[in-house]
């Protein structure tokens, strides 16, 4: 199921598996990570087949990560959740994040909005919510209110 990097022991494997909230659900599977999937085998849903793409990203341990909606099929809380867990193992690489929830990009050291394939601002959180363009209004519209009294 996860071998995305050859020699990773089982506490690297299930610490993976942990940050992307699998290591229980892998635990109970007969086979544990050894367990096939795919056609003919076991069926992942979408989100666990996000789940399972992130934890095989932690133990690849890249420098830099290009990631592209990575919790798109999850509901808006279960992708927080998610997202803040490899975050803390990811820190210290390049991470290029394509999210169109503003939940997501709240965290990020730069956010640029992209509108019709132009950078309209780029800069920090609070910078572009003071600034009150696109991505403040983008902010309220899914929030309500000031950005910073409304950031989860």
């Amino acid at each position: 199921m996860l071998p995305a990097r050859t020699g990773a022991d089982e506490a690297e494997l299930y610490g993976a598996l942990k940050a992307v909230d699998m290591a229980a659900w892998v635990r109970g599977l007969e086979d544990g990570p050894d367990t096939e999937v795919g056609r003919g085998a076991l069926s992942l849903t979408p989100a666990q087949g996000q789940q399972v793409a992130l934890a095989r990203l932690i133990l690849a341990d890249p420098h830099i990560l290009v990631l592209d909606e990575a919790a798109s099929m999850l509901d808006p809380g279960a992708a927080r959740h998610l997202e803040r867990s490899p975050a803390r193992m990811l820190e210290g690489r390049t991470v290029i994040a394509v999210a169109h929830r503003p939940q997501t990009a709240c965290d990020s050291d730069l956010i640029a909005v992209v509108e019709h394939g132009r950078t309209t601002e780029a800069g920090a959180h609070r910078r572009l919510i003071a600034a009150d363009g696109p991505c403040a209004e983008l902010w309220r519209s899914w929030h309500g209110g000031d950005g910073e009294r409304s950031r989860a």
